[in-house]
């Protein structure tokens, strides 16, 4: 160690060397600067951009598929209406996003001034892989005036339709959380229940109510979901 000091200071006490030591100092921290300055101008946003995580718009483009069907049911009688969903409903890479239900009828039994019939529905929670304590829900009603009575499914978790923006490293793994085929497949069991009202005896005759038609209108709404990246 005190070789080398002495040595250090046997050259900086040459005074025919010393200019060139100094000149040869400068030069190497300009050079390191300039360097430093090149990295931090022209390569830290391609180097911090190594480590941003892109963000997607998720857009769906949605479809509606419908299923009708209508039964007499007898009074005081419960049917049950069945719904089958599978891959032959269900276009590929297509998913169900939420089902709508009307379940509609109208006093049939031609009398005069007869009222309407009472009827009572309940899907039941079951059958399909669904948001079924979404707060949304609507699993049953009932209606006594001929009014349609309105049903409503959650069945893709936070699907209604509108864009979203994620972040993730691919536009696989941003569609990722849109693309699970299990959600809405399977079979729905609607429960409908008539109970007749028969009109108050008067001076003209009516025959018995006995029955209600009941048509029920299923509306599945898939989506195909697409991605595109966000540019800055």
């Amino acid at each position: 160690m005190k070789v080398g000091t002495s040595y250090l200071s046997l050259i900086l006490s040459n005074e025919e060397s010393r200019p060139f030591i100094f000149a040869m100092l400068i030069m190497f921290l300009l050079t390191s600067g300039y360097q430093t300055s090149v990295f931090y101008y022209f390569k830290s946003e391609e180097i911090i951009g190594k480590y941003d995580v892109p963000s997607w718009n998720i857009s769906f483009e949605n479809s509606d598929l419908n299923d009708e069907e209508t039964q007499i049911i007898a009074d005081g009688a419960t049917t049950s209406y069945y719904l089958d969903i599978d891959d032959s409903v269900v276009m590929e890479q297509s998913y169900v996003g939420y089902l709508n239900v009307v379940i509609s009828y109208d006093e049939t039994s031609d009398n005069f001034a007869d009222p309407c019939d009472f009827v009572s529905v309940n899907l039941r929670p079951e059958g399909i892989v669904a948001q079924w304590d979404n707060e949304s829900n609507t699993l049953s009603g009932s209606s006594d005036q001929c009014t349609d009575i309105l049903l409503f499914v959650q069945i893709y978790p936070s699907f209604d339709g509108t864009n979203v923006t994620v972040e993730s490293e691919s536009s696989e793994e941003a569609l990722g959380p849109w693309s699970n085929k299990t959600y809405g497949m399977g079979e729905l069991n609607l429960e409908v229940e008539v109970n007749t009202q028969q009109r108050v005896e008067g001076p003209i005759p009516t025959q018995q109510d006995e029955e209600e038609s009941v048509t029920v209108s299923w509306r599945i709404t898939t989506f195909v979901p697409t991605s595109a990246e966000i540019e800055d």
